[in-house]
């Protein structure tokens, strides 16, 4: 029978996901989440005798079998043409503070925080069981915890919509306007192993074939808009910046009302960045300019807002 961290090591070397060792054992995902996530120190022992049936199969795989025949007494049903990995890939082991996805103790962590283990698949992801006002995205594997948008946020993120959503309107545009939550899998795979799911604030698809299903968003948007928080500023103006480049967003638009300024980012022209204030009318690039959001009459509306609280 395995330890905890010999079968951790076997889930990074063979690109196991939660849902396959779940699957394979008849142990509950919750109960294997919180096992490697480091919230149960003791497993019973009939748990791990379960878990050990799964991994013994992948032991059977390495050189370390040879040496270890004893293990592999234990009854192994496995189908050996089974597709059991999600990707074969060395995940960086990351952890914070022995929490895991499903820590209700994870209240005082701010977003953007990695606070699991890698190797999270879209799969994994659609399964978790987490805290009622917990939201995570999954950035190469990590889970990242993500803010409750304050109102300002929401204001904003729904007037971008709105300007958007009506100029596609009137002009019987084929392109579709999404405001969150809604995922988006930007290196969407059919089986359900890629390892990025996003919820941008707004974005725009023109690409009807990525929303087959209305359940998802297959792959990256033409247009997308994030508004920021104290709390996500790095996560939102570099990690998710990089993502969105390698993946194929045509234009992607930072608004930080805080520090009074939008930062657009045109992929198309050369990453070519603007920078613009909460006063000025900034065009949509992936529509000629033709489409403009005016901040200064969205800062207007929040000011006016605040005036009457």
């Amino acid at each position: 029978m395995y330890t905890v961290e010999e079968m951790k090591r076997f889930i990074d070397e063979y690109g196991l996901t939660y849902a396959d060792i779940s699957a394979k054992s008849g142990i509950p995902i919750s109960t294997v989440q919180k096992i490697f996530g480091g919230i149960v120190k003791k497993p019973r022992f009939a748990t791990l005798e379960s878990l050990s049936k799964v991994f013994a199969y992948y032991d059977c795989q390495s050189l370390k079998a040879k040496a270890r025949p004893e293990l592999y007494a234990v009854n192994i049903q496995a189908d050996e043409n089974a597709d059991v990995v999600a990707e074969k890939h060395q995940y960086e082991a990351v952890y914070s503070k022995g929490s895991s996805a499903i820590d209700t103790g994870a209240a005082g962590m701010f977003s953007g925080e990695i606070y699991t283990q890698s190797g999270y698949t879209y799969n994994d992801y659609n399964q978790l069981q987490l805290p009622d006002g917990v939201r995570v995205e999954v950035l190469d594997g990590k889970l990242i915890r993500m803010c409750t948008p304050n109102a300002i946020h929401q204001i904003i993120t729904g007037e971008v919509f709105r300007i958007c959503r009506n100029f596609i309107n009137a002009n019987k545009g084929k392109c579709i306007p999404f405001i969150s939550p809604i995922d988006v899998r930007l290196e969407y795979k059919e089986d359900g192993s890629d390892k990025t799911v996003f919820e941008p604030d707004v974005l725009i698809v023109c690409d009807k074939d990525k929303i087959k299903g209305l359940k998802t968003i297959n792959g990256a948007p033409d247009f997308v808009v994030e508004v920021l928080s104290n709390s996500n500023r790095k996560y939102e103006m570099y990690d998710k910046l990089h993502k969105y480049r390698i993946c194929g967003v045509r234009e992607y638009w930072v608004v930080d009302y805080d520090h009074n300024k939008i930062i657009k980012h045109y992929f198309e022209n050369d990453g070519e960045i603007m920078i613009y204030s909460m006063e000025d009318i900034v065009p949509v690039d992936i529509y000629g300019g033709k489409l403009e959001i005016d901040f200064k009459e969205i800062k207007e509306y929040i000011e006016g807002i605040l005036e009457d609280i």
